[in-house]
């Protein structure tokens, strides 16, 4: 295997996909959608490389702490090639794969996006579809109406009907040192004022 560029990974989240999950966001995003909650990771020479095999060696040893593996970003499909490999090794640990992306199903499936083929035959759910904040929602697992959810295999089955429900915006808050971690689905100007008092010690 080769290496990713990643932004950011997370041991254990429950609001990035469903159930307990392994999460990686990955850096670099050419879409750059206006009011994303993560422009941290837009810049593609951000963050920091890491061997797959290494990440394959977390996720296992990780066992039954997680039933599955959330790819996300910036934006994950830039590095389709690499990423199947991962996805790959993930699936036959019996572990899920859940992959958000800004490009639509439709450009994937017309082969525009190098590896997303490939990619798809290893994901069991994929969210598709930029941000878009004139049509900002609290939607499970996404943040405006033109996003969807496609369930590429049965077993979130029980999910479908959900996905298409109003729901509450879901966050988690991970403290590590002096690290602060917000996930999920959240207002950013609420974040930015956490930020901003946390910063200056209130």
């Amino acid at each position: 295997m080769g290496k990713l560029r990643i932004g950011r990974f997370l041991i254990s989240s429950n609001v990035n996909g469903p159930g307990r999950r392994f999460v990686i966001w990955f850096q670099g995003c050419p879409i750059r959608c206006r009011g994303c909650i993560n422009p941290e990771f837009h810049d593609e020479d951000g963050g920091y490389t890491v061997e797959t095999d290494h990440l394959v060696d977390i996720i296992r040893d990780l066992g039954d702490e997680i039933e599955g593996v959330t790819f996300t970003g910036g934006e994950p499909l830039i590095q389709a090639v690499e990423l199947v490999k991962l996805a790959a090794s993930v699936r036959s640990m019996g572990l899920t794969v859940v992959c958000f992306t800004g490009y639509e199903m439709d450009e994937i499936l017309k082969g525009n996006i190098e590896g997303g083929l490939e990619l798809l035959e290893f994901l069991d759910v994929l969210i598709d579809g930029p941000y878009v904040e004139e049509k900002s929602a609290p939607l499970l697992w996404r943040g405006s109406t033109n996003q969807r959810v496609h369930f590429l295999t049965e077993r979130y089955a029980e999910f479908k009907e959900r996905v298409h429900e109003g729901s509450k915006m879901e966050a988690e808050i991970k403290i590590s040192g002096d690290c602060v971690c917000m996930t999920g689905t959240f207002d950013v100007e609420f974040w930015e004022e956490l930020r901003r008092r946390l910063n200056d010690g209130g």
